[in-house]
């Protein structure tokens, strides 16, 4: 087994240890896709979404496998900080490392995937499941980039996990697909063209179609992913001696505390009055000042 998969496997065993991560999986897409979807079907209908209701119960699944892999993505990401740092000291590559964890996170968004699509089966015949599912992954994977750059910024929970849900609000609530909005900032979000390309709907905005597009995001999510996690992984550089002495000790110039004793051999140093005071070396056999105060 080679060090890449090994990393993969104990990363993916890292994120199964947890329980409620597995619970996550099975509950979210189950939730979602077959209890939510009716009323957000409703909802689009009143808001002149794209499509209509049967586009937005389709696009349900995508957004249930990319909230799952965004927070599965942000954990990996915040919490191995300081794991990954050491494994680098150790000698292992920054790109090796960060390949890993892309792949965990990979994976973990194809189980998502899986679970979502099945979900939005369970529900219903789907007409066309091929083009479902390869949006499914594409909202997943657009995800796990966003979720891998705020796992790098943001440390604390907390914070991370309300940044994601915003983003994710957003994306879903002012979609092609549940919101009628004509606006021209809308076309930002992340899976806006993914949504449409999904339930085979043209954008009408002109210029690249809902696929091209919706490949940009994937390729650009993945490799900022990459970027982020290496870049997280930096140990820094070895600060240069300065030419004004602070560098490391020469053998003209012995190093500071205890290591000084060395330049005069024999030389001890007692502790006289005080616990712990410091008293420069005497050498034994070399008569020592009068200590004030006192009769020799």
């Amino acid at each position: 087994m080679t060090t890449t998969a090994l990393l993969v496997r104990r990363f993916l065993a890292d994120y199964t240890r947890n329980g409620p991560n597995l619970v996550l999986l099975a509950v979210i897409p189950v939730v979602f896709v077959v209890v939510a979807a009716p009323p957000m079907a409703d909802a689009a209908r009143l808001l002149g979404g794209t499509g209509g209701g049967p586009a937005v119960e389709t696009v349900t699944a995508g957004w249930a496998a990319a909230f799952l892999s965004a927070v599965a993505m942000y954990f990996q990401i915040s919490t191995a900080r300081t794991t990954d740092r050491r494994l680098a000291l150790a000698g292992l590559a920054r790109l090796r490392l960060a390949t890993a964890r892309l792949t965990a996170g990979a994976v973990l968004a194809l189980m998502a995937t899986l679970v979502a699509v099945l979900a939005l089966t369970a529900r219903g015949p789907v007409d066309d499941p091929w083009r479902v599912a390869t949006g499914t992954v594409m909202f997943a994977v657009v995800y796990l980039g966003l979720g891998a750059v705020v796992g790098a910024l943001v440390p604390n929970a907390v914070n991370g996990t309300v940044i994601l849900m915003f983003i994710w609000i957003l994306d879903a609530f002012f979609g092609p697909t549940l919101s009628g909005s004509e606006s021209a900032v809308l076309r930002l979000l992340p899976t806006h063209f993914i949504s449409l390309w999904t339930v085979a709907l043209p954008s009408g905005h002109g210029g690249p179609e809902e696929l091209a597009v919706s490949l940009g995001w994937v390729i650009t999510a993945l490799a900022l992913a990459l970027w982020v996690i290496a870049s997280t992984t930096t140990t820094g550089r070895t600060r240069r001696a300065s030419r004004t002495g602070g560098g490391r000790p020469t053998a003209h110039e012995p190093a500071h505390g205890l290591a000084r004793l060395a330049a005069y051999p024999g030389a001890v140093a007692p502790a006289r009055d005080r616990p712990g005071s410091l008293h420069p070396p005497v050498r034994r056999g070399h008569p020592t000042r009068a200590h004030p105060g006192r009769t020799p």
